[in-house]
Order: structure tokens, then sequence, then C-alpha cells
């Protein structure tokens, strides 16, 4: 630690408070390494707006608005819910504490509930296990004994519920409430001087059964004789280890409690605590107090085992070490405050706390808390404060000292927020060791996906700061949501304490996830509830045993750990938390020592045993099969029926028996009760000796009544089929969130064939634009060893926004060959790796993947018109002379052209590249290079210190090497072009290049190529061409091995994700891969709507007698993502999905030996690339399978053929309900069935006949027409056919899918959101039911339902009423009638459902009765939908035609305004906090509220709110608007504005 202290001291010396190392070199590429390429670079997040003081200016008018109008609002009341990030504290409670809890209790609560009702007890359970759920129960018990009492004369009683701080009386008022069907109220101290008359309380008992409060309430009205204990049935006592010396609890008993021993109307007590001692003190005699001051016996759990079922964990527990800390000392900071304030007693904790967390968490801690503390609110406070402590003072002191005091304080205040601290960086100078070792276990035991940890520490201000601390990104751990929970507050400067909203806000974000890591005070160890997490820290250790169970407690779920922080070799630390252990062992060993009658064991308990003592337990045998029932089997066979039975949609647990054992005198007797869903709800076994043997016996006895009703078969089986539950949607689906690491193929299968070959295939790569190079280049010829198949076109972008695409020309002859053609072109290859690539690899033309050699023609010929010998195409003299010819071209004694058009390499540093021009007589060596010139980067201190002249320049040699060489003043200077860092070309250049490549030469260590200059602008391109055919061939293969023969760009298409979150369609794009082409989002569109057509037409025709909630069910198990995604993995499908942009690193050959260049695995690791590995969200790759779907779609689409996309669905699902692979299977499946093929009546004939009439179809079955409007209310006796829902399933994907196609082919360019958004309007119940109407179908409807008829006839008189106006309009502007605006329909009120499920059922019968033919649907679509979205645009704000949403435009786009949002706060009603909360919204407009609304929620008061402004706002004109408002706005700033930044419509 000695080193430590030095640093520290020598930065305090020299007067920095935080002083950073010396500036490290950023190292550069080795000499031999690739040139660098842009695509190597991270991406970088962006920062995020900070939030205006606009807006908090806003907040604080909203608040000043609704305590000025407060009797307004209140009279302008509706009924009311609260929108969640605005509910209140009420509501929040309300929400995590209603849900039912008598409703299958375990077994030792029943236990524990039955003991409670025959006396007095402390139960004494651990955190989690259902306490609260006893004194439900026993409530519930104990009123329902009131009644009776009341109904025979006797005074009426009140329990209660009594708790040791307010927060938890809201808490444990939610769960009774929620609970129990009898009157609750809770009361706290908070309630004012209202609760403190005879009165009030004679009301409040007289109305309530049961009163949750704080024990100081009850105390002070039994002082005033306001209750009498004789008018209470039941106190409950939670946390009834409290229960001691003059706390409110012990006086309640010794006090008025005590006093009515022996009468019969003293009542009933249950306490409830985790553990009833404080271990310090003796065990025996502390329990045995705490029994006799509540006049009850402690019952608990002996034996740990009885929690089997109850779901609650015991946590790992384990300790995290940390280095001695340094001596606490004063920061430079500190010093300065404490010259200006330290005097000042307001400050002096503060000054302690800073103090003392130098050593504790460091010195950035120390510094960072006086930034939260004295913050400017606080500094005025401080002041106010200072005055009112000076002049309340005993020695009245000059106003020139009280202006000393205050000007301190704003000085202190103002050091603080101008001292710059900076970044926390993880080391001892900025943090202590603890603070390291907290935070590397949080890295190391938090998985953010899953976990949820709370971190305990004793003062709250180091709760606050951790909880900072984590927030910081210099901390990098932004996965981390951290929060902190911390007591109330009290007045003292540097207290940062919660109101009780702000802690159940803290608990309600936690347990939905928006906090997954909070730091809690004591408030968070016993009492309120904190939702289960796993991971339980204790930044400071537990000074008792109670806070060290209660803590622990609280991680609940599987496989939690429980982590104390200890100093290393601080002996007392490890000897506190032994001594924790061992209370807690002692503990333990005293209940063993209670007797029998006192311990909780369970019906389970020794099962085996008491069954072996019981001799007259039953069996009975099924006479058919043998199979044999007995007591101990009756439970399993039993559990097997409940599990089998059918779960309604709001079932979250699996179905189980409860059993219920009573004590009857010395016997026990067991009823066991079954779901409600079960035809048989409950037995009654025979009484037993045992609670083991009379459990059994009730559920044999169950079993008995199940055999006889039929519900159980031969072999004692249930007769019930197990269904999938109505929720399985939820279960189904996956989250775009969960990701996992996946091998990903960096290189196609054909390149794995290696060996010497006898012939090779070649495939030309040329330019279609080779001028967009800006220099004269030829084809290449990857040459393979089998043919490659026809891969897509695709574009380079070359500077000067020039861009050519590359097209990959596979020619269909071989080209035979022998041993010397193959090394030439392995000599070939290997030199273009060489000189361009800086690759040189060892020659072993066996192991190379593919060959490339030059060509005589050039990029504009017809190589598909070539079918004779390929040879011709091959430039053999070029590969002759480069096999034969020296290395280098010589440099000396050549003539001025022999300098032009040359390549120039560097052989010792691989980044140098040149193209030459000409040679200069009028330059020298010893002439200096062009200014402009880039600045050389290189690891070499003699390359960067060299002189800025062409000698220089030329020679990147070490600088021993370079002191050898002498100047040759000879030599001849050539002007050339400096080839730059190569980019991606597969990806435009944002910003063009303006860099000024031209530079001078002498060739004294720089050679020159003997490859043609053409060959190498070409082979330039190599790298983005390689890539982008080995992605091609991958995807290739992928469909190859699926069996589907997908065009290749759109297999690449639907294969590509080029970003982390390309499935999250509505999301800004996170980590873009540039210059991948198009994404799956669009096939995945298209495809999703075919999976979903084609899955619902295999279910129709092979399940004829399903309903169309059984239909929904079967088709969400084939078209789940879950599904999808299980089969992609059987499939291996994510190993060749594309997630990865270019990268320069890997595209080489693999499998080569390279002898000099950079490693390809230099970046093995960054971003998996390098590894071959990627990460990919669940649904990337169901999402994958769908856009697949899409492009087999297409991919026949010409051919209106639809069986490829067919077989895609089928090797997708994978499913006995979709084995089809030609669409003519569909229909050959499908069984008419007898109904339909009936002979009709003249009623269904004549219905057939109008529909021929109106819509040109004949039905050739016209009762399957009949059943098309058959309501589901009219009944199938009447004419024998089912209702319309089966074919309105049908016909629902039917219209799903040709909406979807139409979208697709006429928007190529749209992305899917806007596809979703204006495919909406399309299939909206609001259009399809104007499309009813207009049809006329709506007449032909049967129904039963009353009412129904007189909603369809209003609804026809305004779509009817609504078209005419549109007519009128049309006519008025001189367009003809028939050119009336389509969209007519948007503003018209919402049609009866029935009439759009009728247009849904028709296409479903018109498809069936067509033999599935899809082209009538077709036609239905083109003649009768289609003409209304002809231009779609005139729905751009359908989907979001929401009154807030109008309200965004008006503002924002015509009135051109950004100073304006919608503002939503919850207001309550005296007396009715809970049961009718509100919500306020106003419209601020420029810092006023110009119009307010209160509704049920926060979406719909923002409704009601736009409503109430529009008419104002839509009277104005632009001038009028600025008058009013004062508003500046321009309209640059309106563009500059995201319309999410001031309202959403929800």
């Amino acid at each position: 630690m000695s080193a430590i202290n030095t640093t520290e001291d020598a930065s305090h010396k020299a007067g920095l408070s935080y002083p950073h190392g010396p500036e490290e070199p950023v190292p550069s590429s080795d000499v031999e390494s690739d040139s660098g390429s842009e695509d190597d670079v991270p991406p970088t997040g962006e920062v995020q707006p900070r939030k205006t003081t606009r807006k908090v200016l806003d907040n604080l008018q909203f608040s000043q608005f609704m305590r000025d109008h407060q009797e307004k609002i209140i009279n302008s009341y509706s009924n009311s819910a609260i929108k969640d990030e605005d509910k209140s504290m009420y509501l929040l409670v309300r929400e995590a504490e209603s849900e039912k809890i008598i409703s299958s209790p375990r077994e030792y609560q029943t236990e524990l509930f039955e003991r409670a009702k025959q006396k007095n007890i402390i139960a004494v359970l651990d955190t989690g296990t259902g306490k609260t759920l006893i004194a439900a129960l026993l409530l519930r018990y104990t009123i329902e004994q009131e009644l009776e009492d009341r109904n025979a004369g006797q005074l009426s009683r009140t329990s209660f519920f009594l708790v040791d701080k307010v927060a938890l009386v809201h808490q444990q008022y939610e769960v009774l409430k929620a609970n129990l069907d009898h009157p609750v109220r809770r009361f706290h101290g908070d309630f004012g001087s209202s609760a403190l008359t005879y009165d009030f309380w004679k009301e409040k008992t007289r109305d309530s059964m049961v009163i949750v409060c704080t024990a100081e309430i009850l105390l002070s009205c039994l002082h005033h004789s306001y209750i009498k204990m004789d008018n209470i049935n039941l106190l409950i006592f939670d946390e009834a280890h409290h229960t001691k010396k003059n706390h409110p609890y012990a006086r309640i008993i010794k006090d008025f409690y005590a006093s009515l021993e022996g009468s019969r109307r003293r009542p009933r007590i249950l306490g409830m605590t985790a553990s009833p001692v404080d271990a310090k003190t003796d065990v025996t005699s502390a329990a045995a107090k705490l029994e006799g001051l509540l006049h009850s016996e402690i019952a608990t759990v002996a034996d740990p085992a009885v929690f089997a079922k109850s779901s609650i964990n015991r946590p790992v527990e384990d300790f995290l070490e940390y280095s001695t800390p340094p001596a606490p000392f004063e920061t430079l900071l500190w010093q300065k405050l404490h010259k200006l304030v330290g005097h000042n007693d307001s400050l002096r904790r503060l000054f302690t706390y800073s103090r003392n967390c130098t050593a504790e968490m460091g010195r950035w801690c120390a510094d960072r808390v006086w930034q939260m503390c004295l913050t400017e609110q606080e500094a005025q406070k401080m002041e106010a404060r200072t005055e009112r402590n000076i002049t309340s003072g005993k020695t009245q002191l000059p106003m020139a000292a009280l202006d000393a005091e205050r000007l301190a304080v704003r000085e202190a205040y103002e050091t603080v927020s101008n001292h710059l601290l900076p970044a926390p960086e993880h080391n001892l100078l900025h943090l202590s060791s603890k603070v390291q070792i907290l935070l590397g276990a949080l890295r190391k035991h938090l998985d953010p996906t899953k976990d949820k940890c709370i971190v305990f520490v004793e003062q709250r201000l180091t709760a606050m700061l951790l909880a900072d601390l984590l927030k910081q990104p210099g901390i990098n751990m932004p996965y981390i949501k951290t929060g902190a929970l911390l007591g109330a507050s009290s007045s003292d400067t540097g207290d940062l304490g919660m109101t009780l909203k702000e802690q159940f806000v803290t608990m309600h974000q936690f347990r939905h996830g928006d906090l997954n890591c909070i730091f809690a005070t004591s408030v968070g160890e016993e009492g309120i509830d904190i939702p289960d997490c796993n991971v339980i820290i204790r930044f400071n250790l537990c000074k008792t045993m109670i806070q060290y169970i209660q803590s622990r407690g609280r991680a609940r779920r599987k496989d939690s750990k429980f982590f104390h922080m200890v100093e290393f070799t601080n002996h007392g630390h490890l000897q506190s938390v032994f001594d924790n252990e061992d209370s807690e062992a002692r503990l333990r060993h005293f209940y063993n020592t209670l007797s029998e009658d006192r311990l909780l064991t369970g019906n389970d308990y020794k099962m085996d045993y008491f069954l072996s003592k019981e001799k007259n337990f039953r069996t009975y045998i099924v006479p058919s099969t043998g199979a044999k029932l007995t007591y101990k089997i009756s439970l399993v066979i039993l559990a097997n029926f409940v599990s089998t039975l059918p779960c309604s949609s709001d079932t979250i647990y699996a179905l189980t028996p409860d059993y219920i054992v009573r004590n009857v005198g010395r016997e026990f007797e067991c009823e066991v009760l079954l779901p409600d869903v079960s035809p048989i709800k409950g037995a009654i076994g025979r009484r037993a000796t045992s609670k083991q043997v009379a459990k059994c016996s009730a559920a044999f006895e169950m079993c008995l009544q199940l055999r006889k009703a039929g519900l159980l078969g031969d072999h004692l089986q249930s007769k019930y089929a197990k269904k999938l539950p109505m929720n399985s949607n939820a279960r189904l689906a996956i989250s775009s969130k969960k990701r996992a690491e996946y091998s990903m193929r960096t290189k196609p299968e054909i390149w794995d064939i290696r060996g010497m070959p006898e012939r090779l295939y070649v495939t030309v790569l040329k330019l279609s634009s080779p001028e967009a190079l800006e220099r004269s280049s030829r084809p290449l010829a990857i040459l393979t060893r089998h043919p490659l198949p026809q891969v897509a076109k695709f574009p380079l972008y070359f500077k000067h926004h020039r861009t050519s695409d590359v097209e990959c020309v596979s020619l269909s002859y071989a080209l035979e060959t022998v041993p010397e053609d193959i090394e030439q072109f392995n000599h070939f290859t290997l030199r273009v790796f060489n000189d361009v690539f800086s690759k040189e690899y060892r020659p072993e033309p066996e192991k190379m993947p593919y060959f490339l050699a030059p060509l005589t023609r050039a990029h504009d010929c017809d190589f598909t018109s070539i079918t004779d010998d390929v040879r011709t195409l091959i430039d053999w003299e070029c590969l002759s002379r480069l096999k034969n010819d020296h290395r280098y071209l010589e440099s000396e004694n050549q003539p001025d052209e022999f300098f032009a058009d040359r390549y120039v390499i560097d052989p010792h540093d691989g980044s140098r590249k040149f193209y030459t021009f000409r040679r200069r007589h009028d330059l020298k060596p010893t002439d200096m290079e062009p200014p402009q010139l880039p600045k050389r980067q290189s690891t070499r201190k003699a390359v960067r210190e060299a002189p800025s002249d062409i000698w220089n320049f030329s020679i990147s040699l070490w600088a021993k090497s370079r002191a050898k060489l002498k100047v040759r003043h000879d030599l001849p200077v050539v002007e050339a072009e400096y080839i730059p860092l190569r980019r991606n070309l597969l990806d435009e250049l944002d910003t063009p290049e303006v860099v000024d490549r031209k530079c001078f030469l002498v060739f004294e260590t720089l050679k020159l190529s003997t490859l043609p200059v053409d060959v190498i602008a070409m082979a330039y391109n190599l790298p983005a061409i390689i890539y982008r055919l080995e992605t091609g061939l991958i995807v290739l293969e992928a469909c190859r091995s699926l069996s589907l023969d997908i065009r290749p760009d759109l297999a690449l298409e639907a294969m590509t994700k080029d970003s982390d979150n390309t499935e999250e369609h509505s999301e800004e794009q996170i980590n873009i891969q540039r210059g991948m082409g198009m994404n799956y989002e669009r096939l995945e569109f298209l495809g999703d709507s075919f999976l979903k057509m084609s899955t619902t037409i295999a279910l129709f025709s092979t399940i004829p007698d399903s309903n169309e909630f059984q239909y929904h069910v079967d088709r969400m198990m084939l078209i789940c993502n879950q599904n999808l995604f299980n089969n992609a993995l059987d499939l291996k499908l994510e190993e060749s999905i594309r997630s990865k942009g270019f990268n320069r690193r890997i595209w080489y050959p693999s499998g080569l030996e390279l002898l000099r260049g950079k490693q390809n695995n230099s970046i093995m690791g960054r971003r998996g690339t390098g590894r071959g590995v990627h990460v990919l969200a669940d649904k990337s790759i169901a999402d994958v399978c769908e856009a697949l779907i899409g492009a087999s779609y297409l991919t026949t689409y010409e051919q209106k053929n639809f069986d490829l996309a067919i077989q895609a669905v089928t090797k997708f699902v994978k499913n006995e309900n979709h084995r089809m692979m030609k669409y003519g299977e569909y229909y050959a499946a499908y069984q008419i069935p007898e109904w339909q093929s009936a002979e009709s009546t003249a009623v269904q004939r004549e219905v057939a006949r109008q529909i021929e009439e109106k819509l040109g179809y004949k039905f050739t079955y016209p009762r399957l027409l009949r059943s098309a409007f058959m309501h589901p209310s009219y009944a199938t006796m009447y004419e024998r056919i089912p209702n319309y829902q089966r074919l309105e399933f049908l016909g629902d994907s039917l219209l799903d899918m040709v909406c979807v196609d139409f979208l697709f082919q006429r928007y190529p360019s749209a992305d899917p959101q806007w596809l979703t958004e204006h495919k909406m309007a399309m299939v909206s119940n609001q259009f399809l039911g104007c499309l009813c109407v207009s049809l006329g179908l709506q007449t032909h409807m049967l129904s039963m339902t009353s009412g129904l008829q007189k909603e369809i006839t209003d609804y026809v008189a305004a779509i009817s009423q609504a078209r005419k106006e549109a007519e009128e309009a049309a006519e008025s502007a001189n367009l003809g009638r028939a050119s009336y605006a389509r969209n007519f329909w948007v503003e018209v009120q919402k049609p009866p459902k029935s009439l759009p499920d009728i247009v849904e059922s028709y296409i479903g019968a018109l498809f069936v009765d067509s033999e599935y033919n899809y082209g009538e649907v077709q036609r239905f679509f083109d003649t009768y939908m289609r003409p209304y979205f002809e231009d779609m645009h005139i729905y751009d704000t359908f989907a979001n035609r929401h009154p807030v949403t109008f309200l965004a435009n008006l503002l924002q786009l015509y009135f051109h305004c950004t100073e304006w949002r919608l503002m939503i706060q919850e207001i309550a009603v005296e007396g009715e906090p809970l049961s009718h909360p509100h919500v306020l919204c106003g419209v601020m407009i420029h810092g006023q509220v110009c119009e307010h609304a209160t509704a049920a929620s926060g979406r719909y008061a923002k409704i009601a709110a736009a409503k109430k402004i529009m008419p104002t706002l839509e009277l104005m004109t632009v001038d009028e608007y600025k008058a009013k408002f004062g508003c500046k706005c321009s309209p640059e700033e309106t563009d500059a504005s995201n319309l999410l930044e001031h309202a959403t419509a929800v």
C-alpha cells in the first residue's frame, strides 16, 4: 500500500486532483502489414442530447399550473387510471401487491394456519415463504367467525394488521385488499389530525373488517380509548421481532392486552418474522421473552426440506476480499471547501463523510459526493438555514457576518460546480480497492439479460455514489441499470433520502427490469417487498443476525449468490460473518428443541414411515387391466390428471391439487381440492392418525370418484388430452434482445476442394463501367476446380462519386490444364498477393482454393457468348513473362518513357504503393517533397524524423540500414501517385477525398513490379470482389443444402443482417455494417405473410373439424419464431447468415502458409469476425427463415408458381400439419364436408345468384357461400351449416397476403415499417367495413344478436353519407363524381366487427369454392380493393392518425413550432387515493398551459387534451399562432426536431 500512498501524496503536493499518466504513443501498423482499413475502426456510439433547460422550466410551470388550478382540475375528473411511467405510489404498490395469493396455499402454510386458528403463535419463516398468506388466511377465518358473532347479536370487532413502517402500510393493504372480499382500511401518521377523534374511529371500525396501520396509530387510539382492546378480534404483528422494550408493539401488549388475560374477548395474536431474536443474547431466554411479551408460542420449520416445493432457494455464500484501505485524507477540493464553509454546522457530516470516503471508496467518489450534494438548490437551502441559525442564536451577529456566511456558501457551491472532475478510471488513484472489487464482481456475476442484484450499504450517500458511479461512461458498464433505495430524507445537507413514492417507483422499475442493480440501505432489508433477485452483495457487513437473515432472504431465485465484502487479512470482518452464521445455527438448534406440536413438517414428511404404520389403507384394482390404485400412487395419478386439465388464458402456474389437513381430536382429516376447470371439485378422505396418511386417503378418494365418472381410464390415465394453453403464444414468442454466439462461415465449401487439378473452370470478373476506375484496367479470371454458380452482380464505389457494377460471369466450358499451366496460374496469383497486398505465401498450388489469371479481352466483351476453347481468353504471354523474367524491373539506365505508367512497391513497408507518371528532369533526390503529401505513419522513428526530401521519402529502412546508404544524386526522379489506405469499395464515401496524392520517387530501395498496371488496377478491387463472391457462394450453398433453388440476389438479401438490431424495424439501427447491400427486412415482411397464408391453408385443409381458436393455436405452433428458430438451428442456418460487413483481414485464401506479411488473425476476437463467430438474436435467425420464404416466393413470382415457397415453408416449420411440397397438394388434402356438398335450398341458391350479379363469381356450392354470412349467434340447427369463423380465419390470411404482395411490388424501395403501417390501412376493420357496405354484403348476414342490426344500420348511413360527400366534393372540383377521394372512410365511425368479418369469410369461401384458385382472390382484390389504394400516400397518416399525432403534425409541420409538449401528471383525490386515480394532461406551448384534460390514464388524458385544443388551433393562421404564443421557432429548427421528443400517442 505504500506505493499507493506515495502516488496520492505526490499528486496532492503537486496540486493536481487527478493527474493522468504520460501520453501513450499510438502504435501504427507494422512494416510488413496490410494497408490500414477504415473498416477496421469500430463504430462509435452517438452522443445523446442533454435535456434542455426549457424542459425543466416547463415542468416547473406545469407544477405551478396544477397548484393554481387545483379546484378546476378536480371538478373536471372522469373515470381514470394511470400511465405506467407516471403511476402514483399507491398504484405502484397496488400493481405489485395485488396478486391473488389465496389460491394455492402451500402445505406448511396451511398447517401453520390451522395452528393459528387454535392459539396465539409467532410464525417464524424465511423471507419470501408466505407469512403474509398465512395472515390473509387467518384474517379470512376471523372475519367469518366475526360475522357469525354479529348475527348472534354480539358487539362488532375489528382485526388489526400492525406494521413498523409507513411504506408497509401501503404494501400490506394492497395484499389484503386483493385477497379478502371484505372492507379493508389503512392508516398511518401522514393522514393528519382528522384521525384523532372518537367519532372518526367509531365510524371506521364499524365500516371495516380489517385495518392496516402503523403500531403508533393503534397505540394512540388505545390510549385515547377511541378503540378498546376488546373491540379487536385479531392482532397481527408484522416483523414481530421488534416487540421489545418500549417499542409500540411491546407497549400495546403490556399496557392494554395483558390486562385482559382470561377474557373471552381478548384478541387472537399472530406474530410474523424471519428471525425472532437478536442473537447477541441467549437464544433460549430471548425467545422466551418474545413469547412471553406476545403471549404466543413460536412455530417454525425445523427441517428446511419442508420448503422443497415452495420455490424458495437459499443462496450460495462467498467472500469478496479487498485490500487494506489507506488512511483517510483531504482532497484538494475538500481543503478548498473547508476553508470556505468548514465551520458551517450544516456541512459537518458531509465533510466527515467525504474525508472517510477517500479510504473506503476512493478519491474520485470523495469529490463526486460534493457535486451530488452541494447543488444550486441545496446551496439556496443552506443559505436560508445559515441565516436562520445566525438570527436565532443567543448572540446577535452583525449583518455583515450574515452576508459573509451566505457568500461563503455561494462560493462553496461555485467551487464545486467549477471543479473539473475527470472520468473515473479503474485504478487506485481514482477508486478504492473495495470499489474496484465490487465492480469486478458485478461484471463477473451479473448477467444483465437475466440477473438482478442488490448491493446493501450502510449509508445513503454510499448508495447514491455507487449507483452514480456505474452510470459513468468511463466505468464502461452500460448494461447495468442502477438505482438506489433509501430511507426517508431529513432536512440535513447531503441527506439524499427518498419519499415513499420514490421508493415504490424504484421497486417497480426493479420488478419490471428497468433496473437490474439497486444499492439499498437497511430500508431494503426488511418489510418492503423487493422483487426476487439472485445476487446479493454486502458492501458493508451485517451488524446483526437479523440483518444477515433478512438481506440474505432477498436472494430467492435458483442459483442465487450472497457475497460478503471483507478486508483482506482483517480477521474481525471474517469473525463478524462467522458470528452471524453461528448465531443462526444456534437459532436452528433452538428450533429443534421445540416440542413437535410447535414444528411444521409438511404433509409429505416421512410419508413412507407413516404409511407403513397405517393398517387400514385401501387398494383398488381395475378389473379389465389389473391396474392397481394404492394410497401412495394415488398422489401421482391425481397430479397427472390435474396437469391435463384445460387452462384458461390467465393461468400462469401449472395446475395442481390442493390438500387441506385439519385436526379432528387426535386424528387428521384431509380434503383435496381440484382446480375450477375440473368436473369434480373435491373429495374428503378417511380420518387417519397422521397428516401424511390423511393426505393419501383424500387423493385415493378423489381417484375413485374420477374413475367412477369415467375421467380416469382403464389404465388410470386421464381422459383429457393435453391441450396447449391459451397463453402459449407468449411462450412461443422469442425476444429480439436474447442473443447468443454462433459459428459463422467465412469461406464457401467449394474452396475446401483442393489438390492438383486437371481441369479448371473460369469465372470472369469484369466491370460494367470500367471508366469509373479512372485508370485503364482489364478483367481477371478466377479459376476453380468446380464451376461456380451464377452470383448476383453488385456495385463498387470509387472516388468522385463514380460507381460500377461487378459481374461474375461463370463460363460453362472447362479449361483442360497441364502442370505447367497450374504453375503459371499459381505464380501469377501469388505475385498479385505479394505485390499488391504484401502477402507472400509458400507456393503450394495443390493447397490453393482458387487461382487468378489475366485475360486478353476487355470489360465490354460478351463473355457469355464464348462457347469454344476458353484458353483463348487467358493472357498466356503475360503469365509466361511473369514466370520467367526477373522479380522486378530494372530501373537504372532506362529511357524516359520507361517510367510512364508503372506500379511501384516498397519491399520494406507494405503500406507504400505508387503509380508512376513520368520522369522529372527538373528535380533531384535532395529536393523537398510536396508539403501537402499525407504525413507518414510509421513505427520507425528514423522514418518519421527524416528530412522531408525526395530521397528520404523514398526510403523506409530502419535507422542503421538507412545510415549505411549514401545519397545518390544520379538517380532519376519520377513523378508518381501515392495509393492511399484502401477502403471498403462496397460502400459509398460519405465525403469526397481531398488528399493530394502527388509525390516524387527515386529507386534506391523501391521496386518496379513486373505486373501490368491494368492488371494491378483491377486487382485492387479483389478484396471487395472476393468478399462479395464468397458471401454469395456461402448463401447459395446454404440454399442448396435446403434444396431451395433461390435466385442469387434474393438469397443474399434474405440472409443479410447488416446491424445488431436489424429485426427491430421501428428502432434506430445499431452498429450498421455498411456495404452489405439490401438486408432481409423487406423479404421477411413478405415471407411472414406467405408463411401465415400457407400454414393457414394447410390447417384448414387437413383439420376440417377444428375451431377458430384451435386453428390459431395450431398455426402459432407452426409459424412462431421459437419453432422457426429451433428448426433453423437444426439446419445450421445460423452459420450462413451474413452479419459482418467487409473486412480486409479475412478475404485472403485460407489454408496457405504465410511467409511474409501480417497474419490474417490479427483481429481475432474483435467482434468475432476474425475467429469465425458472430452474435445473433434468436429473432434474427427466425426472421431469416421468413426472408428465405419471401425470396423463394419472388424467385418464381413471374411464373405465378408457389411451389418453391411452399417447399421453404415445409422445410422451416417442420411439422406434420404442413407436409406439402406443391401448391396442388393443399386442395388435394381438403375433403369436401357433407354440409358443403348437400343439396342447397332455394334461398341459398338465390343468395348465390345475387352474389354472382354483384361480384361476378358463380358459386358451385351455395351452402358454402351461405356459411360465409352465418354469424356465430345464428344457430347451426336451422340450416345445418357452420358459422363463418373458420372461413374468416382462412380469408384473413389470404387477404393479408394479397395486400402485402401489392405493397411489396408497388413500392420496391419502401422500408418494412412503412409497408406495415400502410398494410394496416388496407386490412383494417374500418376499410373492410366500408368495403362490405359498398359491395352490399351486409344484407346477406344472418344474426340473432340483439342490437347488431341497429348498429349496422347506423354505420351504413354514416359510411354512405361520407361517400356521398366525397363524390360531391370531387364534382365541385370539376373532377367528376367517379374521381372522389378514396380515403373518405378514414374519418367515419368504426363499423360493427361482423362487417369486416364477413368480407374475410367471403374471400375464404371464394377460395375454397374455386378449388383453392388464388387467382380468384387476386381478381377480387384488383377489382374491388385496389381502386382504394392506387395512391397509398393519402394514407400516410392513417396508422398514426391518433389525435395526439394530428396535434403534433399541426404544431410542428404547419405552425413550425418546436417549443411545445404534452405534460402528464397523476393527481390524487382526497379520500380515494387508489380506487379512483386520475391523470392530468396539459398542452404546453412556449411555457404556457393552453389546455388540459383528465382521464383514466396518461394515454387517454393526452387524447382528451389534444381533442380539446384542436378546434382552437385549426381556426388560427400561422401569423395568429406566432403572435398569440410568442412563437419565434424557425422551420429549420422544426426540421431538426423529433416529434417524439414532444409527445407520443401512448
